[in-house]
């Protein structure tokens, strides 16, 4: 039975979710009324769910997890995509599995709402299915469920032998007590053994953005970064780290016309697997660990890179980058969440979380921001937000 506060809590959600979405403007369609409604309507599923209910559902929604990562396993999703409607029989037939399980896998799925239920043992596509049949999206489920379970897995334990404090040594934390492994992540997927796990990781890089935008569209690249002489000869962005170099080829999309040296810098075997550049993309391998970027560039692009390091590591790696900014004339641009101190979206307090199990690291407040980067000798000449609740940008100089 629903008390009257839980009504009355409900149907002031569900009144404000009806204001959010009935604007015919164009701010209604924008981003961050978009995510504003999402915020509102989950607020309005809590009102109207019993805690003991919706906890157990949230227990076992690992399960759920599971049962989508086993289907990428079959190609599922792929089949599915074949035909309007197809019995749990054909896909049984063609994957090789068994029809008993993949009812019950089907069944939570249907549940969720990912797969459509088009009758007795018949199954359909929905925009969620189809979101399962890209390359990148495979490429995340893989890598997050078969390297994040394990270690979240082992995070309770690790904290407590650990004496709760917070990890900071990437070669020792919830990721290597789940993989029984004393190495840095990255180090242990570039092992020759872990070369599928490094192929699904490096393709879930290529999307690791989602459905946000670019900053490339939405932050005043021409006015905060291109404007005054830009030295022809000279790199013009250098994409540090930058996987396969999805962003550098966007950058390159929105400003077609800008003229100067563009460079993906990664370790050799990420750059060989990066097959699809632009010819005026440079290709040069790089340990920045050990050893400095290109230097003179305009701009050094990191995305996702600092999140990756506790302040040691992200210290010893931002100071190389300074050692090849021009003073006056680089900068360094980086692409990474800003937290706030309160009200933190969901998706960005889950993935500061990850980067805790994954490597010992986090993503950082607007002042930690500040610490890190003065720390190492550089100065913020602004922090911008995106609209809704994507990865802001920070820009520091010399």
């Amino acid at each position: 039975m629903l008390s009257e506060t839980d009504r009355i809590e409900a149907l002031e959600a569900a009144q404000k979710l009806v204001a959010c979405l009935s604007d015919n403007s164009e701010s209604s369609r924008s981003e961050s009324t978009r995510v504003q409604a999402l915020r509102t309507a989950n607020g309005l599923i809590r009102s109207l769910e019993k805690p003991e209910d919706g906890l157990m559902k949230f227990a076992y929604s690992p399960a759920v997890w599971m049962a989508i990562r086993t289907c990428v396993h079959l190609n599922v999703f792929n089949i599915l995509g074949e035909k309007d409607i197809t019995s749990v029989r054909e896909i049984a037939e063609t994957s090789g599995a068994d029809v008993t399980l993949l009812r019950r896998l089907l069944r939570v799925l249907t549940s969720y709402g990912y797969v459509a239920e088009k009758g007795d043992g018949l199954y359909g596509v929905n925009k969620w299915t189809r979101h399962m049949q890209n390359r990148l999206t495979q490429g995340m489920i893989k890598f997050i469920f078969d390297e994040s379970m394990p270690a979240i897995a082992a995070a309770p334990e690790f904290f407590k032998d650990n004496s709760f404090r917070n990890p900071v040594d990437p070669r020792n934390g919830p990721f290597q007590k789940g993989h029984g492994i004393d190495i840095p992540i990255f180090q242990w997927l570039a092992l020759p053994k872990n070369k599928e796990r490094w192929e699904a990781a490096n393709t879930y890089f290529e999307g690791d953005r989602g459905s946000r935008p670019s900053w490339v569209t939405w932050f005043p690249v021409e006015d905060e970064l291109l404007s005054g002489k830009i030295d022809g000869q000279a790199p013009l962005l250098v994409d540090v780290a930058g996987g396969r170099g999805h962003d550098l080829v966007e950058f390159i999309h929105q400003f077609p016309s800008m003229t100067g040296r563009y460079v993906l810098q990664d370790q050799q075997q990420v750059l060989d697997s990066a097959t699809n550049l632009p010819p005026v993309v440079e290709k040069r391998a790089i340990d920045f660990f050990n050893e400095a970027p290109i230097e003179g560039a305009k701009i050094y692009f990191m995305k996702f890179i600092m999140h990756d390091y506790a302040d040691p590591e992200a210290l010893h790696i931002l100071k190389h980058v300074k050692s090849s900014m021009k003073k006056g004339y680089s900068y360094l641009v980086i692409n990474d969440f800003i937290l706030p101190d309160t009200g933190s979206s969901l998706l960005a307090a889950e993935w500061d979380l990850m980067m805790l199990v994954f490597m010992s690291a986090m993503e950082r407040t607007e002042s930690q921001w500040r610490s890190l980067l003065g720390a190492a000798g550089l100065s913020i000449k602004g922090l911008y937000q995106p609209s809704g609740d994507g990865q802001g940008i920070i820009v520091a100089t010399l």
